[in-house]
């Protein structure tokens, strides 16, 4: 439960990077170019092991423990999503709307697991 807590972490603070960096850099400097191998990249190949570590976790811990307003489906979705976090915040062409709703959706999870795994006594 330690490492689903540490994973769920982690992922939490690189969404928020990613969002900050998306709204604050790609949406707001107009000079701004995609670094696909010197940003991108790097950034994706930090978030996707740890999605493929953290979602069999994730997924054994609610099934154990079921959480109000949280289902297996939303984990698998959420995995989805961080691709999505992942690779798109480093894109202009990146709908604000859509990737917003994203982050949303993906914190949304996280820091509904994360507040779980804090108040669990075990």
């Amino acid at each position: 439960m330690e490492r689903l807590a540490e994973l769920t972490e982690g992922l939490l603070q690189l969404t928020k990077e990613a969002e900050h960096f998306y709204i604050d850099t790609v949406k707001n400097d107009p000079t701004y170019e995609v670094d696909f191998y010197g940003q991108v990249k790097p950034f994706a190949d930090k978030v996707q092991p740890m999605a493929q570590e953290w979602f069999p976790l994730a997924k054994t811990y609610l099934v154990q423990n079921p959480i109000k307003n949280l289902h297996v489906a939303q984990l698998d979705q959420t995995v989805e999503n961080l691709d999505v976090v992942a690779i798109k915040s480093f894109y202009p062409s990146s709908g604000m709307k859509r990737q917003r709703e994203t982050f949303k959706s993906v914190e949304y999870v996280l820091a509904h697991l994360h507040e779980e795994l804090k108040n669990d006594p075990t």
